[in-house]
């Protein structure tokens, strides 16, 4: 069972391919648009559009792709931790159980994104925007969402613990089953947010309790 195991992972890595970001940009532009299992050799991707663009498995760690647009892209299992994606666009792109843990997303637009199971720890996602975005059991340990537009997200089962979510907006989000610990909810609306059986083992209920602000609602 071991060996057939470590033979697939072997199968996998020699299927990679290296590829520079200059001979990518070319080949978009005579419309080739699979680029899955890729392993990026340059380091900037930024200001470009490459909406539709199958980037499954492709391995994009630590690439500055800042105002690029990936809309309606697959990037499904990628990897693009530690990226600059500041005011990168991924509106209804895939990123399901994609790692973007450490990314800079800052201003970042993800709305109605598929983040399933998404790898996002100590992620920036300052001011970004996430109405709408898919987001169940997604791993957002430590985040970075202040002041970021979660309207209408769904964020059932996600990891927010030790996140901080000062000045968010989640009116019509979903966090049933979310897992709270340690989370920062300053200047936050939980009045229209689903929350049940939320994991609070809040360090700070006491904040809850007192400002009306942050009285958290149940909706069942």
């Amino acid at each position: 069972m071991g060996d057939s195991i470590q033979a697939s992972l072997l199968d996998c890595k020699a299927m990679l391919v290296d590829l520079h970001s200059d001979s990518l940009i070319e080949q978009y532009a005579n419309g080739i648009r699979d680029f899955s299992s890729t392993i990026l050799t340059g380091d900037s991707l930024c200001e470009l559009l490459l909406n539709g663009i199958n980037f499954e498995q492709a391995n994009l760690a630590r690439v500055n792709m800042s105002l690029t647009q990936f809309r309606g892209s697959n990037l499904r299992g990628a990897n693009l931790s530690q990226g600059l994606l500041w005011r990168t666009d991924f509106m209804d792109a895939c990123l399901e159980v994609a790692n973007l843990s450490q990314s800079k997303l800052i201003r970042a637009t993800l709305t109605r994104a598929n983040l399933r199971q998404a790898l996002l720890a100590k992620a920036d996602l300052r001011v970004a925007n996430l109405r709408a975005a898919n987001c169940p059991g997604a791993n957002l340990a430590g985040a970075d969402l202040r002041y970021a537009d979660l309207t209408g997200i769904n964020l059932s089962g996600a990891n927010l613990s030790g996140a901080d979510l000062t000045g968010a907006d989640l009116t019509g989000a979903d966090l049933s089953g979310a897992i709270l610990t340690g989370t920062i909810l300053r200047q936050v609306d939980l009045s229209q947010v689903i929350l049940q059986d939320v994991d609070w083992n809040h360090r700070h209920m006491d904040v809850l309790e007192n400002n009306p602000v942050l009285t958290a609602t149940e909706k069942k």
